[in-house]
């Protein structure tokens, strides 16, 4: 039987070969995705382990965060190619989060599978669910309550809504990394054309999505010539990260704001005041995209993740309660 924990900052460590969005006395780490909270300590992982795996995708957007990598310390890993890890078959698998995203697989030396989901949506479609034995799940979104309705068609209300106001003016859209590239995908998928202004960071990200094949198009930097020649023209997306102050300097531009958040339940979008609104969008399961993964994978055992996830114990008490499965809360 393997010997799995998850340490405080959210590392999870298998048989202390393997860690994974997180820091441990490991041979190897692996990051699933460019966000902060799967890259703790991710220096101390590149000293320390021989080395850190992830999707080529997700080392360089890492690497346009201000990340230090080197192919000395860095595994570039296809989706579906395996590696052997001290008696470890590792495996990524594709997920629907941001791009470059991926769940692991590890299957010890006895055909025992382990599968760790990291942050996904759209389970069963657009997220495989994969068998596992023994299950590792964040739960962000635990609480029953927490269930977007709407998840299905939240996109061609964000489109809706984005060409209406499009129609007023300028719209300035708010989101973390990644999720703001995937937005700019989906926007074009609607037909949305208007061009797209981003900060310095949003425009090296979207660079680095667009080489991995990602269509995106008709994007340019604040700063630039055209940047500069689009804000007179009025007509404009701009993209900023929602934890920026960027867009909120440009006193002089009179523009309509979306901010996109999956903190949102009731409405897939509400007026907030002062033209701004907020779209329930998320690149997170609600609670039952999490329970379908849960009982699709058919796991004998899950562990939850309680570092990563809101409500741990009462989601184990209803994985228990319709799965009659262990389920095992750490740390």
């Amino acid at each position: 039987m393997p010997k799995i924990t998850i340490n405080e900052r959210g590392a999870i460590l298998i048989n202390n070969s393997l860690s994974i969005d997180g820091h441990g006395s490991s041979s190897l780490r692996i990051v699933t995705h460019a966000h902060s909270d799967h890259v703790r300590d991710l220096s101390k992982s590149l000293t320390q382990c021989r080395g850190v795996a992830a999707t080529a995708l997700t080392l360089d957007l890492l690497t346009e965060l201000g990340h230090t990598l080197s192919r000395g310390n860095t595994i570039r890993l296809d989706y579906g190619s395996k590696i052997r890890v001290d008696g470890l078959e590792v495996m990524l698998e594709r997920t629907r989060h941001i791009p470059g995203s991926s769940q692991v697989v590890a299957v010890d030396e006895d055909g025992l599978r382990i599968v760790y989901t990291s942050d996904f949506k759209k389970p069963g479609r657009e997220t495989p669910i994969i068998e596992s034995d023994i299950l590792i799940i964040d739960a962000v979104y635990g609480n029953p309550s927490y269930v977007r309705e709407f998840d299905d068609y939240i996109e061609s209300i964000l489109a809706d809504l984005t060409v209406q106001l499009l129609s007023k003016g300028p719209v300035i859209i708010q989101g973390y990394h990644g999720k703001l590239q995937e937005v700019m995908h989906i926007l074009r998928n609607y037909g949305i054309d208007a061009p797209y202004l981003l900060t310095p960071k949003t425009y090296k990200l979207t660079k680095a999505v667009e080489k991995y094949g990602l269509s995106i198009g008709n994007y340019f930097v604040l700063n630039s010539r055209e940047g500069m020649e689009l804000m007179r023209s009025n007509w404009f997306l701009l993209l900023d990260h929602l934890n920026s102050n960027y867009s909120y300097s440009l006193k002089e531009l009179k523009a309509s704001r979306i901010v996109l958040s999956g903190w949102e339940f009731k409405k897939p979008y509400r007026y907030l005041g002062g033209g701004r609104w907020l779209v329930a969008f998320s690149d997170h399961a609600d609670f039952n995209g999490l329970m379908n993964y849960v009982i699709n994978s058919n796991p004998k055992t899950v562990i939850v993740n309680s570092v990563r996830s809101t409500y741990a114990d009462v989601f184990a008490n209803e994985v228990r309660r319709i799965t009659g499965r262990e389920c095992i809360v750490m740390p």
